[in-house]
């Protein structure tokens, strides 16, 4: 059976048609990797964005806010006096109601740099209204020394020891002269669930190591029950997210390898879902890069419609193969196999002694062609035995008769 022409046909035929398959197969998986690209790089894009405007209407809510309190006179007084309980009484009350309703978690006051200090790399606290107990320092940050050195509004996002936060500050004037400075800040750890709300995806916060302290981290970490996982990527933490699982936000690379449109990573399959992952950068107020969001967008139904197409063209072939198979049996049979074995039977007949016995072409093709010839060669050999009896016997052989 093996060495049969019918078998090494039908084994070039499945063979062939097997190599397309794999080729359709290959080809599904590069549009699905196309796909999965081009969503990630847009849900990257999405976020950033999002991202983006968030900041901005935080930024307009607390400048508003900001600008209203610097107005009231006795806030001004407080600062002058450098009065932490005469501004907390009045602050107090509504600071818990903004954080309730708008996220606000920084409410701070700061004095005035000394006279002539053009170059204050920080300031001394008043107040922090969210934590009364702690006042008296003196804080060196990027937004205050910038609202000392230029007098103006500030706002941006700002790396602290255990997180990062979006802070405006004003500096607060009576008479002409500055008497001190006013800031309200919100925790970005909020901005993910604000995109989350929108896109449906979840997202990371991912900052970099090299302005926190791990000490204080892993006091802040233990302070909300949560693991301490300071170790768990060579030059990021993970300060926040969307989703339970922190295993599946991990990025092992650096924050300057990250393009200015996002990097997408690899695609991931986690109890039941196939997730596409990609982060972009995202800078603090001086304009450096100090972290990166963590977008996780799921692709299972893209992915299940790519899985559904392999499975539908791989059933395809194969029952084209079966066609193909039946078909190329049948025709080959008919054609070849039934003329050849006829040819066969004659030859044998022939052979055994019945030399009457006759080959017509049944057809004007190869093997018709192959027919004409194996007559003549009948002829040729009936002939030749015909001459060998002759002058054997003296007898003469018979008239052939046609056999189809």
């Amino acid at each position: 059976m093996i060495k049969t022409i019918r078998f090494k046909i039908l084994l070039l035929i499945v063979g062939g048609l097997g190599i397309g398959a794999i080729g359709l197969v290959s080809y599904f998986n590069r549009i699905y990797e196309r796909n999965a690209e081009r969503l990630t790089k847009e849900s990257i894009r999405s976020a950033a964005v999002a991202f983006s405007e968030v900041e901005r209407t935080s930024t307009e809510l607390m400048t508003a806010s900001v600008s209203a309190v610097m107005r009231d006179p006795e806030v001004r007084a407080g600062i002058l006096a450098k009065d932490p309980a005469r501004l907390l009484a009045l602050s107090q009350p509504l600071y818990r109601d903004w954080r309730a309703r708008f996220g606000i978690t920084h409410w701070n006051y700061w004095e005035a740099e000394q006279a002539g200090d053009m170059n204050a790399k920080g300031l001394r606290n008043i107040l922090r209204v969210g934590t009364p107990d702690m006042h008296g320092d003196f804080v060196e940050r990027i937004t205050l020394a910038r609202v000392a050195r230029e007098r103006r509004l500030v706002s941006g996002l700002d790396l602290g020891y255990t997180g990062m936060v979006q802070r405006v500050l004003v500096p607060v004037e009576d008479g002409g002269r500055v008497i001190g400075y006013l800031e309200l800040g919100k925790e970005i750890n909020g901005f993910l669930g604000q995109i989350k709300k929108v896109s449906g995806d979840d997202y990371g916060l991912l900052l970099t190591k090299t302005r926190m302290d791990e000490k204080k981290w892993s006091t802040h970490r233990a302070a909300g029950n949560l693991k301490n996982n300071w170790a768990d990527m060579p030059e990021l933490l993970l300060a926040s997210n969307t989703t339970d699982d922190e295993e599946i936000l991990q990025y092992p690379g650096k924050i300057a390898d990250i393009p200015d449109d996002g990097l997408p990573l690899e695609i991931v399959s986690k109890g039941g879902k196939t997730m596409a992952r990609g982060v972009f950068a995202i800078h603090d107020v001086s304009g450096a890069r100090v972290g990166a969001v963590f977008v996780l967008h799921d692709i299972s139904s893209v992915y299940e419609e790519m899985r559904s197409g392999q499975r539908q063209a791989v059933l395809g072939v194969v029952a084209l193969m079966i066609l193909l198979a039946g078909v190329f049996y049948f025709v080959f049979q008919v054609l070849i196999v039934r003329r050849l074995q006829h040819m066969i039977n004659v030859a044998t007949r022939v052979v055994g002694g019945e030399f009457d016995l006759e080959i017509v072409p049944s057809a004007e093709d190869e093997i018709g062609t192959f027919e004409t010839l194996f007559e003549q060669f009948r002829m040729l050999f009936v002939e030749l035995i015909g001459q060998q009896s002759q002058r054997a016997t003296g007898t003469t052989g018979r008239s052939p008769r046609e056999v189809r």
